[in-house]
């Protein structure tokens, strides 16, 4: 049975429809009426039916407008329109608007409503075919884009030392193999505005808003002739380009300048853009994917692209520090200061003298990380705040250079000897040298990141000994300064509001209107006034 809905303002009309013909035996059901188009669309969006008798002429909502609305929604529902006379240009645009029939009121008889019926319920079939086809196409096709972005994966993590026959068939077979190569971009998050909140979910959406910024720029170079190869990584993009034979470095300069300038400028977070040489065919998918792997470690070793890698990857060394761990665990439970230097002395040169891969340093940052937390844990098990983490695993995953990793020792160096008591009140001469740092950069946008570098201690961390020395966050202080040094600039009324929240490193006046809000309960403007 087809449900067909009646759309009518006029009751006698409503009536004489449902009582013209035998529905049933016209293979129809009146499953609902409606008085006008916007309660029609109500009932549509409820439970939708195959076909729709409907005026052209109705208030709040006519019939066109009904009929337009309900062809985006709904595309398979077939319109049967009603009208007068003197609307036949209307009809016309009934028709046009994928109507499949319109009816004169005036010589509605039951013949000619079957004879209507019968081209909508033919018409309703063929839309469902059409809505099948479509469906399967739509499957298939995202099928296909699955197989080949598995297979793009495949190659580059060298799952096999001379690439996958399959993947490498399927790509092949897919006529993606010729003038090809892979873009490797890493992405900086840390001068971001609210870099000090980054959690796994907010990174989540940081790289989805980069992909669709890297998208839109790779529209622009290079229409179709790439795909974004899905790592599931959320500080780096990988990029498969095709077909790109010719200009290929003067399409590489130009996507690499557009992009870099549009994450600063969009998001103020900093990206880098390396490049594979481009290849043709199945044998050189192997060589592809090793020298995908070396952008890998040219970007661990910043090393220019245009600069050779110092190193042969089949060298790598192992950094020879196992155990290292528990013998920190051991000299920091013993407040041994000098026993924790050596050991993070040795790490720092392992690092520095070694052909190591950056695995291998993220082993050692977590390991290390897992052990100086445990220590303090040890030493006072009934304070188990986050003050007792030296960092999170998340910071370490994301680091991404090999000047990361040092500084990060450093970081780890610096904040063991504070929370062990080598200075006196040493928190308080962090937390103190923190707030200045802030006073003297009022005019520039300061994150917590960017002061716990400077002060060499973790962030969370800095975080901690801030919020016990000043009994506010880090967060809080910064802004509530900035904003009393706004209210200042306000009272001067020399700047506009827009003025001021530049010139404090605020990214927009909204933000700096909203913070504002926050801190005075007020807006900027409001506060101007009075």
């Amino acid at each position: 049975m087809y449900k067909v809905m009646i759309v009518d303002d006029e009751t006698i009309i409503l009536s004489g429809i449902k009582f013209l013909v035998d529905w049933e035996k016209n293979d129809c059901v009146i499953s609902s009426t409606a008085r006008n188009g916007q309660e029609a669309l109500r009932e549509i969006r409820k439970m939708p039916p195959d076909i729709i008798l409907a005026d052209i002429n109705m208030p709040v909502m006519d019939g066109i407008s009904l009929l337009k609305q309900v062809n985006e929604e709904f595309p398979h529902i077939v319109f049967i329109m009603l009208t007068n006379l003197e609307e036949f240009d209307l009809a016309r645009q009934a028709l046009r608007c994928r109507a499949v029939d319109y009816l004169l009121k005036s010589k509605l008889e039951a013949s000619v409503l079957e004879s209507s019926l019968n081209l909508a319920k033919k018409e309703r079939d063929q839309r469902n075919r059409l809505m099948a086809v479509s469906s399967l196409d739509y499957f298939e096709k995202k099928e296909q884009e699955e197989m080949i972005n598995k297979a793009l994966q495949e190659v580059i993590f060298l799952k096999k030392p001379y690439g996958d026959e399959t993947s490498a068939k399927i790509l092949a077979d897919s006529g993606l193999l010729e003038a090809y190569g892979y873009f490797y971009i890493p992405f900086d998050y840390s001068t971001m505005p609210d870099a000090d909140e980054l959690t796994a979910d907010s990174k989540a959406e940081r790289i989805n808003w980069m992909r669709e910024l890297a998208e839109k720029t790779a529209d622009n170079v290079y229409r179709d002739q790439y795909i974004l190869v899905d790592t599931g990584q959320l500080d780096v993009l990988v990029i498969f380009v095709h077909h790109v034979r010719g200009d290929w470095k003067e399409k590489l300069e130009v996507f690499s300048k557009k992009l870099i300038s549009t994450v600063k400028n969009i998001t103020q977070a900093s990206c880098q853009v390396f490049a594979t040489e481009i290849y043709d065919g199945k044998e050189s998918l192997s060589i592809c994917a090793g020298e995908y792997q070396r952008l890998l470690e040219r970007h661990y070793l910043e090393i220019p692209q245009d600069k050779p890698l110092p190193i042969d990857s089949s060298n790598y060394e192992p950094l020879g520090l196992n155990g290292i761990g528990s013998q920190l665990t051991v000299e920091i439970m013993q407040r041994n200061v000098k026993g924790i230097q050596a050991l993070l002395d040795k790490a720092e040169a392992r690092i520095q003298s070694t052909v190591h891969q950056k695995s291998q340093a993220i082993w050692l940052l977590n390991e290390l990380n897992r052990s100086a937390s445990q220590a303090f844990l040890e030493m006072d098990p009934v304070r188990k705040k986050a003050e007792n983490r030296i960092s999170s695993y998340g910071v370490i995953d994301s680091i991404g250079t090999k000047s990361q990793v040092i500084a990060w020792i450093e970081m780890l160096r610096n904040t063991v000897a504070d929370a062990i008591g080598t200075g006196e009140n040493s928190g308080n001469l962090i937390a103190e040298k923190a707030r200045k740092y802030v006073l003297l950069h009022m005019e520039e946008h300061v994150s917590l990141q960017e002061t716990a570098d400077y002060v060499g201690v973790s962030v969370g961390y800095l975080s901690t000994i801030f919020k016990r020395e000043y009994q506010q966050s880090f967060v809080d202080f910064t802004n509530r300064t900035k904003i009393e040094y706004a209210c200042q600039l306000l009272d001067q009324r020399q700047l506009m509001v827009t003025e001021i929240a530049y010139k404090l490193g605020y990214e927009n006046a909204y933000y700096f209107s909203k913070v504002f809000r926050k801190y005075m309960g007020m807006s900027p403007t409001d506060y101007q006034k009075r």
